[in-house]
Order: structure tokens, then C-alpha cells, then sequence
């Protein structure tokens, strides 16, 4: 019987991928699932490529280069663990995991959620990359509080139960940036109990050398981020930090393009209200302000 899926999308990092591999715990109830989407020929050997040919690891081949939330959509459809986990193909794996496995095949939760911690690959240095998550999680751990963990994005450092995603029809949108946003926040409209585990099973990476996000890309996760909000407003409350957030995603649109974040400005105002227009007036008095004094600093 396989009791843990886990899916791994993949494009143009065999090395990161073969290291994620390596540190999944090669169980008789662990299903490995990788779904190459359409890597280029002059960085992947897909004749040594890794996972073929492997007990339970399946390595499916995607042409249509769909991204990150298609490939992971692939993953489903051919998964059967009891529970299914997300990974991404530059993360790793901590040895504690097996533990994880031990603990968690017969829970009743829907999901639950451990910590992770997070290296730059330049450097080894610490990556902060999980700093967020793992303030989150102790909130859930402390006073039961899951909203928090369940209002951040990415499906890492989660077990989740398959027929729970079924049931509620749950997959990624298949867009090219921010596909696990609308995915969240329909498991936390739908789960109905959750469960925090105090082990840091999981590693993101990261690099310094990453390069900054293009408009399409802040367009397109605001565009996720609107939709979230829409579902997540069915059931919870937002708190000023929450509303917060959404207004830091406009607002990294607003500073690549100006006319287009204005088209979006009346869907988020018509979301989270005078708070918006608070947060609005507040930055554009700021920017204002630095500007006279740039200009004052130059006479």
C-alpha cells in the first residue's frame, strides 16, 4: 500500500533534482512522482536522467512546457499515496521526514503542517527563505491558530490528504507564476481540522543571484492573489496584516507600472475597503514626500 505521494515538478536542475531524490526516504509505501516540464536538451542528459528506472519513482515527460502548475496537476493524476506532499525540484528533504512518515499515516487531520529551513546554494549561508512558514506553524503549535499557516501560499512543508483534495476538486492553476496561490486558499476554505508538527523536515534554497521579478510575473500573481482573496473572504476574517499583504501585492505592481496596477486598484479596494484606500493615500504620501526631498537635496 503506498501511504505518501510525493510530486516533484522539474525543469533544467538534474543536480538539485537528483539531490531532492536522494533525500526522500526510499520506503515501500512512498511513491516518487517527477514531472520533467520540457527541459532543455543542453542542460539535462535525459539519458542519465534522475529517477528512471527506479524503484517506485515515476519520471513523466511533459512537451508542452506549461510550467510549475501543470506539471504539478500531471503529478495528481497519477498519484495513489494516502497522503500526497509537494516538493520542488531544487529543495531537499531533512532525514527527520522518515519520522514524519512514522507519525503522521493514520492521522485524521486534512493537513498537516511541519518546518523547514533554508541554505543559499552560493554560499550555504542561511536563506530566511522559510523564516515566515516557521512563525506560522509555531502560532498553530502555541494556540491552535491555523489561519496564519494556511494563508501562506506554497504547498510545502504540507502533508495532504488525497481524497480531501479530491473531494473538493483542488489542483493548481496552470498559469506561469504563482500557481499554488488559488490552491491554498481553497484547502483553507474546505479543511475542516489541521495538525502542526514540531520537526523541520524540509530545505528551501535559494540563491543571492536570482533575479528580480518581471511585470508579467507581478501581474500575473496579483491577478492569483485577487482570486485567493475572493475565496478566502468565505470563510475567514482578514486581519490588518493580512490586508496588509494584499496591498504589498498591488503595490509591487504599482512600482513597475503604474496604469496597469490602476486597472486593478477598484477590484481590491471593492475587497478589503477603506483599509486599501487608507494604505493607498499612505504610500503615495510617502513617495511624494521622498520625491520633494530629492528634489530638495539636488538645488
Amino acid at each position: 500500500m503506498i501511504n505518501y505521494s510525493i510530486i516533484i515538478p522539474h525543469k533544467n536542475t538534474p543536480d538539485l533534482l537528483q539531490k531532492c531524490i536522494d533525500s526522500i526516504p526510499h520506503r515501500d509505501d512512498v511513491q516518487i512522482i517527477v514531472v520533467d516540464d520540457h527541459s532543455d536538451d543542453d542542460k539535462v542528459d535525459f539519458e542519465h536522467f534522475p529517477g528512471v528506472g527506479e524503484p517506485n519513482i515515476e519520471v513523466y515527460f511533459m512537451k508542452e512546457g506549461k510550467g510549475a502548475g501543470y506539471a504539478r496537476n500531471i503529478g495528481l493524476k497519477h498519484s495513489v499515496g494516502k497522503w500526497l506532499i509537494f516538493a520542488d525540484a531544487d529543495d531537499f528533504f531533512n532525514p527527520c521526514i522518515n519520522d514524519i512518515f512514522d507519525q503522521c499515516v493514520n492521522m485524521s487531520e486534512n493537513i498537516a503542517f511541519f518546518k523547514a529551513d533554508s541554505i543559499n546554494l552560493i554560499d550555504g549561508s542561511n536563506g530566511h527563505r522559510a523564516d515566515g512558514l516557521n512563525i506560522r506553524i509555531d502560532i498553530a503549535l502555541k494556540i491552535s491558530n491555523f489561519q496564519p499557516a494556511l494563508f501562506y501560499s506554497s504547498p510545502w512543508c504540507k502533508l495532504f490528504k488525497h481524497d480531501f483534495l479530491e473531494k473538493n476538486d483542488i489542483t493548481f492553476n496552470e498559469v506561469r507564476y504563482g500557481n499554488d496561490i488559488v490552491f491554498m486558499a481553497k484547502v483553507a476554505v474546505y479543511s475542516k481540522n489541521c495538525r502542526a508538527i514540531d520537526k523541520v523536515a524540509y530545505c528551501i534554497t535559494c540563491s543571492k543571484n536570482s533575479k528580480s521579478e518581471s511585470r508579467e510575473s507581478v501581474e500575473i500573481r496579483l491577478s492569483q492573489d485577487i482570486k485567493a482573496a475572493g475565496i478566502l473572504k468565505r470563510k475567514f476574517t482578514f486581519s490588518r496584516r493580512d490586508k496588509y499583504w494584499f496591498f504589498f501585492s498591488w503595490n509591487n505592481l504599482y512600482k513597475i507600472d503604474k496604469q496597469k496596477a490602476i486597472k486593478y486598484w477598484f477590484r481590491m479596494f471593492s475587497l478589503f475597503g477603506m483599509i486599501f484606500l487608507y494604505d493607498t493615500c499612505l504610500m503615495l504620501f510617502k513617495n511624494t514626500r521622498h520625491s520633494i526631498k530629492n528634489k530638495l537635496i539636488k538645488k
